[in-house]
């Protein structure tokens, strides 16, 4: 996002805070509007033009969206297009994040839940290639899409994860579902002002190495760390932890594979000699 756009979002998630009593149902509204908003070009760029007329854009909202949504919900809207945004859609993309926040904010003592729940369905879809083709088809529709996840997940979830899911799924916009979630993620984390560490092994790792990983990333990135650990054979041994956009692989695989990239090239240079 450039500047005015983290800018705009900065300012409203200090301004959230007096809507939030509206709970799960005022984040699924924003997920309702967010996704209105992409879905029609039309709307977006007048919505998000800073040149717009604040009155003809408040008189839009209500068209659109009035009976549809809480009035809450519309009059942080009308709030929110009021500001300045790089892109049209940046404005979707703030609405959307807002929402992730709404959300955790509704259930904050669960966080821990929700950000594992997110994890496992997220390896649930990426290890299903016929889940993975159901829910990211472009001919198949949103409602099929939504059922079949609702089928997935039934009662089994904290209503926030279902609700963050089905917006995964409802408002991907070209992504991958399984991306989405891994960003909603980092989203609630930052809500609890915690860094999720997505962590492979070869093999489960007992308790007190949990605890220990936990607290050597935590002292290393100053920040409190959500583990999420999933056993992944194929790197032999070792570890390897994707936390704050950084990559440690400590994995047996990789050390033999750049073990292997070394005598190659070591070979070559000896038939160059």
């Amino acid at each position: 996002m450039a500047s005015s756009t983290r800018q705009a979002l900065a300012q409203a998630k200090d301004e959230i805070s007096s809507y939030l009593s509206g709970g799960l149902d005022f984040a699924t509204d924003l997920f309702r509007v967010a996704d209105a908003i992409a879905g029609n070009a039309q709307l977006r760029g007048i919505l998000s033009d800073p040149s717009s007329d604040s009155a003809a854009k408040n008189a839009l909202i209500e068209r659109v969206f009035a009976g549809k949504v809480s009035a809450s919900a519309i009059e942080f809207l009308k709030m929110f297009v009021a500001k300045r945004f790089s892109r049209g859609i940046d404005l979707v993309v703030g609405l959307e994040q807002l929402g992730v926040y709404a959300a955790s904010a509704s259930n904050s003592n669960q966080l821990d839940q929700i950000l594992a729940e997110l994890f496992a369905f997220g390896k649930t879809v990426s290890s299903d290639r016929e889940l993975q083709f159901a829910l990211s088809s472009k001919s198949a529709p949103n409602s099929a899409k939504l059922n079949l996840v609702e089928t997935l997940l039934a009662n089994r979830v904290n209503e926030v994860s279902k609700a963050l899911i089905l917006q995964a799924v409802s408002g991907a916009r070209g992504r991958k579902v399984g991306a989405v979630l891994d960003q909603f993620a980092k989203q609630v984390a930052a809500y609890g002002r915690s860094l999720v560490a997505n962590v492979k092994v070869a093999g489960s790792l007992s308790q007190q190495q949990l605890e220990q990983l936990t607290q050597d990333l935590a002292k290393s990135y100053g920040e409190s760390i959500k583990l999420n650990v999933e056993v992944d054979p194929s790197i032999i041994g070792g570890i390897v932890v994707e936390v704050a956009g950084e990559i440690i692989d400590g994995s047996v695989a990789n050390r033999l594979n750049n073990l292997k990239q070394q005598l190659v090239h070591a070979a070559a240079s000896v038939n160059r000699s």
